[in-house]
């Protein structure tokens, strides 16, 4: 059902409900209707027309590689992309927009293949990551200038391609930090343009380049495997309270972030029980095989006690602290949620140090404990998207429950619980979780009926 039929068959309940009169829906559908680009058939048949065509010009210029002299390869691309250029602009001129993104893209394509056909041509193999980068630049500057959705897409799309191959390029600095400037024009762009799809893929690129700002940073034995970990869940969490912050004002592409960076946050906190139960698993082959060193283990994973984590950690952590109260004091999250947020931060900050605290003797104590603290992180999320019919936290929670119990029956239980009792144990579970979220929500919805009742 599309977006129009839904809100259409609302309406239609409001009305009977005497919420909306019925001489409003058709202005409302049709005030919906001015405020939403319609994707038509044409619309795709022209996208899809102006990749096949990029495609075209690739072959072309592949094919005929070998019989093609330097001047006519540059003349062919150049001749194709000004051509797709001018075509752009004479459909945007006669309000022909679908045609006229097309061959935009096309365009932007086709700058491409010109920079590849450069660096092909004067044998530059180590100009290819730069070489996206000035695409990306390409692509940006056409989406900006046009305006341009489909071509804002591709150049946020290169962007994150080209983060990815210099996060594993060995030739490129430690920290790329060029990649900031090009992520908030982008963002802008995104957010001027409105295009949920460009920032999907600028979330995930920023996170991708966070990921690898902290392992560049670890290198060396400045954080153990453990204080990387810790570090990545409280920085991508503090995005995304910051983000849901920028979301309370209805800023677009903020919810999307806000989604991309907690479950960021959220599942990387689960997989802080990993470096604790390798070692758990560590010392119990060692007793077995003599070559197991423990100690060098025990260095990697948890490291020695030192400055390089706490400072990072921090802020982070007192980031989300300071925007999970502000939004408490505005209103738009639950005293229970804060406390549970900053508990939860608090904890993630303090874990490296427990572990050095608790030593070798404690792992198993601390693999409970930590996995117990995971299905209360779980269950209060499940809570949370149930009180505030947020599909997503609820679905977050729900993820994170399944992925949990999953991972207990496989390293602690797998060989003491047959495969049957544990499927059964866990549908237990669920139609448990299922029965107290449906009393919950009539719960709920009997206090705000008598809310509405008294008002």
């Amino acid at each position: 059902m599309s977006y129009r039929s839904r809100v259409a068959k609302d309406l239609d309940r409001w009305i009977a409900e005497g919420l909306v009169e019925a001489r409003n829906r058709e202005t409302i559908l049709q005030n919906l209707s001015q405020g939403r680009l319609a994707w038509s058939a044409a619309g795709a048949a022209a996208i899809l027309g102006a990749v096949l065509l990029a495609l075209a010009a690739i072959s072309f210029v592949a094919a005929n590689w070998a019989g093609m002299s330097r001047v006519l390869r540059f003349a062919v691309v150049l001749a194709a992309l000004w051509a797709a250029y001018g075509g752009a602009a004479l459909a945007f001129a006669r309000r022909n927009e679908a045609v006229g993104h097309a061959l935009a893209l096309l365009g932007a394509a086709l700058f491409g293949v010109g920079i590849v056909l450069t660096a092909q041509t004067f044998n530059m193999s180590a100009f290819r990551n730069t070489g996206v980068l000035i695409w990306t630049l390409g692509a940006l500057v056409t989406a900006l200038a046009l305006p341009s959705r489909p071509v804002l897409i591709l150049a946020a799309l290169l962007g994150f391609s080209w983060v990815w191959l210099e996060s594993f390029n060995p030739f490129a600095p430690d920290i790329i930090w060029s990649y900031l400037p090009l992520w908030l024009v982008t963002a802008l762009a995104a957010t001027r343009l409105k295009s949920l799809a460009s920032w999907n893929l600028i979330s995930a690129g920023l996170l991708v380049w966070i990921g690898f700002v902290i392992w560049e940073a670890g290198r060396g034995d400045t954080l153990s495997e453990l204080e990387e970990m810790v570090l990545f869940t409280l920085v991508a969490g503090a995005i995304a309270l910051a983000a849901s912050f920028a979301r309370d004002r209805e800023i677009t592409g903020s919810g999307t972030l806000t989604h991309w960076a907690a479950l960021a946050s959220v599942f990387t906190g689960w997989a802080l029980q990993f470096p604790i139960a390798d070692f758990g698993d560590a010392q119990d082959r060692s007793e077995i095989y003599a070559w197991i060193e423990i100690d060098e283990r025990w260095a990697r994973l948890f490291g020695i006690e030192g400055g390089a984590f706490l400072i990072p950690g921090a802020i982070a952590a007192g980031v989300i602290l300071a925007f999970a109260f502000l939004r408490r004091a505005r209103g738009a999250l639950a005293g229970g949620a804060a406390g549970a947020i900053a508990a939860a931060a608090l904890l993630a900050l303090a874990l490296p140090y427990l572990v050095r605290w608790a030593g070798p003797e404690m792992i198993l104590v601390l693999r409970f404990a930590l996995g117990a603290a995971i299905y209360a992180v779980s269950v209060g999320l499940i809570l949370q998207g149930a009180r505030e019919a947020r599909r997503f936290v609820g679905g977050l929670g729900i993820l994170l429950f399944i992925a949990q119990t999953l991972h207990v029956y496989g390293s602690l239980f797998g060989d003491l619980l047959d495969t049957a009792l544990f499927f059964l144990v866990g549908g237990l579970l669920l139609f448990a979780l299922s029965i107290g979220l449906t009393r919950v929500q009539k719960r709920l919805a009997v206090r705000s009926g008598d809310e509405g009742a008294s008002a």
